[in-house]
């Protein structure tokens, strides 16, 4: 097995943070805000620093017709990252994701090595 190698540190690949909404939930790109099935808006903005993306796994999904989903597929919708700007460390930042009221689940992306 070959060891594996760190990426260089002026490479331009970040670590994010993965996360998964809970149901009824969705991420508004445009208005930088999450909002609830029932109408309810939660914006993050105060808790990131500026220049962070969030981003949804699979874009394709995300304007698809929601009855003509599978139930994969619909899971699938819900996970997101959000990517910090260079120098700012996605585990600074899990724990204050992880309480967002329309957040499931929240944990930092596996380290990224070069065979």
């Amino acid at each position: 097995m070959i060891p594996a190698v760190r990426l260089p540190k002026n490479s331009k690949i970040r670590i994010p943070v993965d996360l998964k909404l809970k149901p009824n939930w969705r991420y508004e790109p445009g208005q930088r805000i999450f909002v609830s099935g029932t109408g309810k808006e939660f914006n993050p903005i105060s808790d990131l620093p500026e220049n962070t993306k969030i981003v949804y796994k699979v874009p394709s999904l995300v304007d698809a017709d929601e009855s003509k989903l599978s139930k994969s597929e619909k899971d699938l919708r819900r996970y997101l990252q959000v990517i910090l700007p260079p120098g700012k460390s996605p585990a600074e930042y899990v724990d204050v994701i992880r309480s967002w009221r329309c957040v499931e689940e929240a944990h930092t992306a596996p380290e990224i090595s070069l065979p």
